[in-house]
């Protein structure tokens, strides 16, 4: 079959850019022929290429035919690529429950929608022009992602997957603080850089934290794995609380009790090294993205192609506003980050002014003392009958 597999942007790494990469991958190890297209080109397209893709942002570069299609993301995509290919089977991939990456609104654009967990199928079930809704798993390549160590007997190395934990008062900074009494040493990735490849950075310690896809990954890597977000805390993936852990999508949103401090103390108590490989396993039965990828093959030979109901206006119209609305998304994405900078640097320049301050008050208390002293008095008398001397000499 020729396949695409479509969405906005291929530039920074993320989730849905990763499962992206991983299906295109596992597609192309089936033998199909697979081409990754997206609006915005970037290290994420670069590395797809290094793994042998056919990776695109121009749309005279796609295939003259297709047998099914693959959007994720991008709504105005899925209008584009559906005029493009009426005859193959379309298919959409819910990432997020936002409103505006949910199934184009139209019946007929997509014949199914793809969903990676319970709360994104309860939105796309409810979402017109979802079509029939297929619950399938996060999907992690057991081959890049593997076992190299056991973690220790005690933890002490966790790494903290994501861009915005070092915000002030964030879950992530109450978390350290709750277990910095057990000698911990923290390294962080995705800030400030974000790293198109974190599978070395889970080799070398003991825990994980993070939320989403990171979760299955470090689970593949045989890492004991804590969810933690800023939305919520799930805490340890076990056997028992993997099944509530994964239907909220490993959104920190499935926790039973609050993060307290008390809670943050009996979870790092309950660390076990043994949680790496029950990860593990639970990982290799219910996460491989070969059978995923097989189970996506399937759902396009058993859809029926059909033309979208709508004419060629009626879908431009659709897709601008989508695209419209996408880029109103992302700038206020942007702006929000640009804020958030602006307010670091503030706080740092106030910081600043602080130690800045102290250290005049500190420097004044200590040329008062030095003035009080004998000595000082003693000094300035000689200097002034030295002065009187100088006075007298000059007449």
């Amino acid at each position: 079959m020729e396949l695409i597999v479509a969405l906005h942007e291929l530039a920074r790494p993320g989730g849905p850019q990763t499962y992206a990469l991983t299906v295109a991958e596992q597609l192309a190890r089936l033998g199909h022929g697979v081409t990754l297209y997206a609006r915005e080109l970037g290290p994420m397209a670069g590395l797809a290429r290094e793994r042998g893709l056919a990776v695109t942002a121009r749309s005279d570069e796609l295939p003259e035919r297709a047998d099914g299609v693959l959007v994720g993301v991008d709504r105005s995509l899925a209008f584009a690529l559906a005029e493009r290919y009426p005859d193959a089977a379309r298919v959409y991939v819910v990432h997020t429950v936002d409103d505006i990456h949910l199934p184009p609104p139209v019946d007929g654009v997509v014949a199914a929608t793809v969903v990676l967990n319970d709360r994104f199928a309860a939105r796309a079930a409810a979402s017109v022009g979802a079509g029939e809704v297929v619950r399938l798993r996060q999907p992690v390549d057991m081959r890049r992602f593997s076992v190299r160590s056991p973690p220790a007997e005690r933890p002490e190395r966790v790494l903290l997957l994501g861009d915005y934990h070092g915000d002030l008062g964030s879950r992530a900074e109450i978390l350290k603080e709750a277990w910095s009494g057990a000698g911990l040493e923290w390294v962080q990735v995705g800030a400030p850089e974000p790293q198109l490849d974190i599978a070395p950075a889970m080799y070398d310690v003991d825990v994980v934290v993070g939320h989403g896809r990171s979760i299955v990954e470090a689970m593949a890597s045989g890492r004991p794995a804590y969810v933690l977000d800023d939305a919520g805390a799930d805490g340890w993936v076990t056997p028992e609380s993997y099944k509530r852990i994964e239907s909220g999508g490993f959104s920190g949103m499935a926790g039973e009790a609050p993060l307290d401090a008390q809670r943050r103390r009996e979870d790092l108590d309950a660390y076990r090294p043994e949680l790496g490989r029950l990860g593990y396993d639970l990982a290799r039965a219910h996460h491989d993205a070969r059978p995923h990828a097989a189970a996506l093959v399937a759902l396009i030979e058993q859809i029926s192609p059909e033309a979208p109901p709508l004419e060629h206006d009626a879908l431009t119209a659709l897709m601008r506003l989508s695209e419209a609305q996408l880029r109103a998304e992302i700038a206020r994405g942007d702006n929000r980050e640009e804020a958030k900078q602006w307010h670091q640097r503030a706080q740092a320049l106030n910081e600043q002014l602080v130690l800045t301050t102290a250290e005049a008050a500190e420097a004044t208390r200590r040329l008062e003392a030095i003035k009080a002293t004998r000595r000082y008095r003693v000094a300035q008398a000689m200097g002034r009958v030295a002065e009187t001397l100088r006075g007298a000499g000059r007449r």
